[in-house]
């Protein structure tokens, strides 16, 4: 994973082609935790029996995440591709983030390979499932096992997946393992549709434990221990 770009090849029905994913482009568009997330976020950061203090957040985005992290009292560090940072919504979020000095980072993929901070819990948020590559998303978790303290945690949380992929698989829009998103662009994105099962497979293979399981209507919410 050296760069957000991605030229894959494609299927639009029988007709294969090459494209191009910009895994920046999957950054959420809104500017505020929606309700789901804020409540599980809420339930593991107050629970004190698990101790977490220092937070890495995987593929930050537009950082909207980070700012409820440190208004709750824990250091975050942000892992993003610099190419998001001129986004206006970044842009805000990372002058708020700035105000709590000391306890927030921001480090790009590469950065974070390098970096030997350990941590107490990773959010995985809307980002392994727009990794267009399987065994790009398996390594990205061993690495993230790697940053954390023995017996810490790691936090998915990701949308389901809704009518429009089951459409775009039937329509044979796929990309990999998962389908390609975005019409008459120039670049598109990517999404793979887990099963709960198969997030704990993916989790177990990268040395996670499940522990514990959040209710979100739309959203896979699963709290992992490092094994």
């Amino acid at each position: 994973m050296t760069g957000p770009l991605y030229k894959l090849q494609a299927s639009d029905a029988k007709t294969p082609r090459e494209i191009t994913i910009d895994v920046t482009k999957s950054a959420s568009s809104f500017p505020v935790l929606g309700e789901g997330l804020k409540t599980v976020l809420t339930k593991v950061l107050r629970n004190d029996a698990l101790g977490i203090e220092d937070v890495v957040e995987f593929g930050a985005g537009k950082l909207k995440n980070a700012p409820f992290v440190l208004k709750m009292g824990k250091s975050v560090c942000a892992v993003e591709f610099p190419e998001l940072s001129a986004n206006p919504i970044a842009q805000s979020n990372y002058n708020i983030c700035e105000k709590y000095d000391g306890r927030f980072r921001r480090l790009t993929p590469e950065e974070f390979k390098e970096d030997k901070q350990k941590f107490d819990l990773a959010l995985l948020i809307n980002v392994i499932a727009t990794m267009p590559v399987a065994s790009e998303r398996t390594a990205a978790l061993k690495l993230i096992n790697q940053k954390l303290k023995d017996g810490k945690f790691a936090l998915w949380f990701a949308l389901k997946g809704d009518d429009r992929y089951t459409r775009r698989m039937e329509e044979g829009k796929t990309c990999g393992d998962g389908v390609w998103l975005g019409e008459n662009q120039r670049v598109q994105t990517f999404y793979k549709r887990y099963l709960p099962e198969e997030i704990v497979d993916l989790m177990h293979e990268a040395g996670f434990a499940p522990f514990d399981r959040f209710h979100v209507e739309t959203n896979h919410a699963m709290l992992f221990r490092k094994g």
